[in-house]
């Protein structure tokens, strides 16, 4: 019985070290690449056929106003994220880094300012209840987009910040 419990355990540890080593740099490849691909579909810039109809039907939903600046913005800095290259220079990635991910914290503020004074008109009555919530939707919509492109930068230069 001692026998079977020691075999049972030494085999465990060797399926557990065996398995975790094996694909630790697969692992951190796979996730980037995923990421990557992930933003790169909701960014179609080519065409435009698939944001511009989920734009029409947001900003009709957000009551009439018009979010396609952010769109843009948002897509132009999901463009250079995916099209970003690494070097092997630590302080050259760092620069480039850190100078998208000034961008997207630009845009992010835009956002996060635009919320606030969409629920001042809310609190003022200048706007409905169903406007303020459509357009905050819209807003965190925009928001996850560039959550996607914030955490394709961080994957790509290996940076969680």
């Amino acid at each position: 019985m001692k026998r079977l419990l020691v075999v049972l355990l030494s085999l465990t540890f060797i399926f557990a070290v065996t398995g975790c080593t094996s694909s630790t740099n697969e692992s951190a490849d796979n996730t980037e690449t995923k990421t990557q691909e992930v933003t790169t579909a909701n960014t179609d810039d080519d065409e435009g056929n698939v944001n511009n109809k989920e734009s029409t039907a947001e900003n009709a939903n957000a009551a009439d106003y018009d979010f396609s600046s952010y769109e843009k913005d948002i897509r132009k800095i999901t463009k250079k994220v995916n099209n970003a290259k690494t070097s092997s220079n630590s302080s050259e990635n760092h620069k480039r880094f850190f100078t998208l991910k000034k961008q997207i914290d630009a845009v992010d503020d835009e956002l996060d300012k635009l919320d606030d004074e969409f629920e001042y008109a809310y609190q003022m009555k200048e706007i409905s209840f169903e406007t303020y919530k459509a357009r905050e939707r819209a807003i965190e919509k925009l928001e996850d987009k560039l959550e996607l492109a914030e955490d394709a930068l961080e994957n790509k230069y290996g940076i969680d910040d």
